[in-house]
């Protein structure tokens, strides 16, 4: 790799931060407006659910694995550049949906954009960032992304809604796309360009069969993914009706609610990232187990979050019980898959990862949101427009499924780190 100025590392680490703000502003985007798209175009929660969740989920979720592996032996500039510029022109194409069909095409177009983005970004950061500690302090940044792009759209497009409704509002957020693509691909240096083909080709990855049986056969490992996946479930399902619960049950319009789910979710994420990880070293530095407990008891403190959220009378009160609940999705869930690598072998950490999100992503992306949908609409007739707060609360509860895995993973995480540290000899 051709030796690389401290200030160009910089300006690619905004710039590849920068790409991963912009693909949130599309989750925050969905989330913020899908009550405006819901009363324009006569949707019912079932097909809202099934919008933000199989239509985007499942490509999302299915093409990461191989776009992961492209990344690996292509142009990852190039295939970052095409992928956010697809992004950009799906969200600016929304000016012209009429039907629910027409949302639905958007929306996966949108998941094959997004998916492109993340897998050769984080990897360029690896190669600008070689050494351990420069490359933890390049992802924190990086991975501040996330609360900058719920924080932009929340309460920009809550403001762009209010004034030119909810087309106009995905046109003029999809603009910076196309200058960011240009700048990826004009800007951001391959540094695999001036290496020869055998030194990037690399050994293959572990199939996935062997990886899925590594995880189920080790009990920390096992419970951790589970862990990990179940609170995806619950957070994915969540997350798309946090504004359409407070507009109907709460009557807030998307400029106010825009800049309180913004600061909340945007500020509370950036508080979560900066400190969960400074406290689980410096506290629980050395002791796994307690980071695992640790970890169960906050995901298992969600759901009086959630239930005070839902069922507190005042709009205001509503929303400060939901400013702890950014801080927690943010805070373990960094450590979490920190310790996920460290337990399994080297040549199997990057397919763990992916295999974990995989099934993270399909059912939390996919199937939660659609299923909280459907709960609604059946609920409908007994509770009316209270119907999404009880769908909602019932889906909250599997934040204990996740603590109780968390607290498992503890039980026997000390011995699983020792045996892979201290192998048995082959006989």
């Amino acid at each position: 790799m051709p030796e690389l100025s401290s200030g160009y590392r910089r300006y690619a680490l905004g710039l590849l931060t920068l790409v991963f703000t912009l693909i949130y502003l599309d989750r925050g985007l969905i989330i913020l407006l899908l009550q405006p798209i819901k009363e324009d175009l006569h949707l019912s929660d079932t097909q809202l659910g099934f919008l933000t969740g199989v239509a985007f989920g499942l490509f999302y979720a299915t093409l990461g694995l191989p776009i992961a592996r492209w990344a690996d032996r292509g142009n990852r500039a190039r295939i970052t550049s095409v992928a956010i510029g697809l992004w950009g022109a799906t969200l600016m194409l929304c000016l012209f949906i009429t039907s629910f069909f027409q949302l639905v095409a958007a929306r996966v177009a949108a998941a094959v954009g997004e998916s492109g983005c993340m897998p050769p970004t984080y990897s360029l950061l690896g190669d600008y960032f070689p050494r351990p500690a420069e490359r933890a302090r390049a992802m924190a940044v990086y991975w501040l992304g996330n609360p900058l792009g719920l924080l932009a759209s929340f309460v920009l497009g809550g403001w762009l809604n209010d004034h030119y409704g909810w087309r106009k509002t995905f046109l003029l957020m999809g603009l910076p796309a196309a200058v960011v693509g240009v700048l990826v691909k004009l800007t951001l240096a391959e540094p695999r360009a001036g290496a020869s083909r055998e030194s990037v080709t690399q050994r293959p990855l572990p199939a996935l069969s062997e990886v899925l049986i590594t995880l189920w056969r080790q009990r920390s490992a096992r419970h951790l993914s589970l862990a990990v996946i179940l609170l995806w479930t619950m957070g994915g399902g969540m997350a798309p009706w946090y504004a359409a619960f407070m507009i109907r049950s709460h009557g807030m319009h998307t400029a106010e609610l825009g800049v309180w789910l913004g600061l909340i979710f945007g500020f509370g994420g950036m508080m979560g990232i900066l400190s969960g990880g400074y406290i689980a070293s410096r506290w629980f530095g050395s002791n796994e187990r307690d980071q695992m407990r640790s970890s169960a008891i906050t995901v298992g403190l969600l759901v009086p979050c959630f239930t005070l959220f839902l069922l507190l009378p005042g709009r205001y009160e509503a929303l400060l019980a939901l400013t702890p609940l950014a801080v927690v999705f943010n805070f373990f869930l960094g450590p979490s898959f920190a310790l996920m690598q460290r337990l399994v072998v080297d040549d199997m950490r990057a397919t763990t990862l992916a295999v974990v999100m995989l099934f993270a992503n399909l059912i939390g992306l996919g199937a939660a949101p659609q299923l909280v949908g459907i709960f609604s609409d059946l609920l409908a007739p007994a509770f009316g427009v209270n119907s999404l707060r009880y769908a909602m609360l019932a889906v909250s509860l599997v934040a204990l499924w996740s603590a109780y895995h968390f607290w498992r993973a503890g039980e026997s995480v000390k011995e699983d780190l020792e045996s892979l540290a201290h192998p048995l000899p082959q006989s």
